[in-house]
């Protein structure tokens, strides 16, 4: 939970302080190989819920490195 939390913070102060796109391996928090709708949230706040899971395109309730990135594209 920690490590998810310092996340968030970390995500929402890189995304004030530039207008880059946080990458998958730092939005994973967790380090699972899969991004949550949590997670995607803290690293691209200014998109979103139903943008997130509309990137979701197998409906698994993870994005995967491919969807991930076609979100962080738009």
């Amino acid at each position: 939970m920690k490590k998810l939390l310092l996340a968030m913070g970390f995500a929402a102060f890189s995304m004030a302080a530039s207008a880059e796109t946080v990458e998958f391996a730092t939005a994973d928090a967790d380090g699972n190989g899969a991004v949550t709708m949590e997670e995607a949230m803290a690293a691209m706040p200014n998109v979103s819920s139903d943008t997130v899971a509309a990137a979701d395109s197998d409906g698994d309730g993870v994005l995967t490195v491919a969807e991930y990135e076609a979100l962080a594209s738009q």
